[in-house]
């Protein structure tokens, strides 16, 4: 399975600040009515030329599965056919193919007026996810340690630093599209397609509510504390050790680090569909 890692879009630092400007001393108070949802900031680079001998529907599709894995949305982002095909560089047909196929996948959902729409999940469906995460992914981690090489473990490395960087400097829609890229080559050294096209699914249905929760710095404190930003070094250790034991169990710790989503249940009403966003 061809893994969409081109980096084909790219993630706009606007999506980390939803702060409003204070009214002026003496204003006149707004008339209180009911806040709408605000779609996350997003771009996409253009179809690569590179890539012509497949199809445009497939390019384009690729294109935007990748942005969707690597946070560029958030939940409740709503999309339109025009603004995707200006971005993307071509017409509307291979476009609205392509998400057709997101949403038969659960990472869009069809919305009027020529537009898709990011799903808002449930807490209960993001615990529900979570669980099957933690379960596929740690199994996932246990088989990739028979595979890891030298230069795997080279490239992970290289991964978690990137991370570190981009939390020092408050980079995080960065840290989210890097956190996909270091999973996922753990996920490929599995070697097996069915278990990797399982997580991919989940991850399609997951990545925007992780990037909403992150977007928010008060959540990132939470989820970074020393033990959280410890996960992918210990993680690595697992793999430099060979083993597949450890290197599971370390997988299921970073998924349940306690600072994960714990704002996103927390604020969310029981039973409720809030957005994370």
């Amino acid at each position: 399975m061809n893994f969409p890692y081109d980096r084909s879009f790219k993630l706009d630092p606007v999506m980390t600040d939803r702060r409003t400007t204070p009214p002026s001393p003496g204003a006149e108070p707004a008339p209180t009515r009911r806040k709408k949802r605000q779609a996350a900031s997003f771009e996409l680079a253009p179809l690569k030329p590179e890539d012509a001998d497949d199809t445009t529907q497939n390019r384009a599709y690729r294109a935007l599965k990748a942005a969707v894995l690597g946070g560029a949305f958030y939940p409740g982002t709503t999309v339109t056919l025009a603004k995707l095909s200006e971005m993307l560089g071509t017409s509307e047909m291979p476009v609205r193919e392509a998400l057709k196929r997101l949403t038969a996948e659960g990472a869009f959902e069809a919305a009027p007026n020529r537009s898709a729409r990011i799903p808002v999940l449930s807490p209960l469906v993001v615990r529900q996810l979570l669980d099957l995460r933690v379960d596929l992914e740690s199994k996932a981690a246990a088989l990739a340690a028979e595979h890891v090489s030298k230069r795997h473990l080279d490239q992970l490395t290289a991964l978690d630093a990137a991370m570190a960087k981009a939390l020092d400097q408050h980079e995080l829609p960065q840290y989210v599209a890097l956190n996909m890229e270091f999973h996922f080559l753990i996920y490929r050294l599995a070697d097996n397609e069915p278990l990797l096209s399982l997580i991919e699914a989940l991850w399609l249905r997951m990545a925007p509510v992780v990037a909403a929760t992150l977007a928010l710095q008060r959540n990132a404190d939470a989820q970074f504390d020393e033990a959280g930003r410890a996960h992918h070094g210990n993680i690595i250790k697992a793999f430099l050790a060979q083993n597949a034991a450890a290197a599971a169990e370390e997988i299921r710790a970073d998924l349940l680090h306690p600072g994960n989503f714990i704002h996103y249940f927390d604020d969310s009403a029981p039973g409720g569909t809030k957005s994370a966003g």
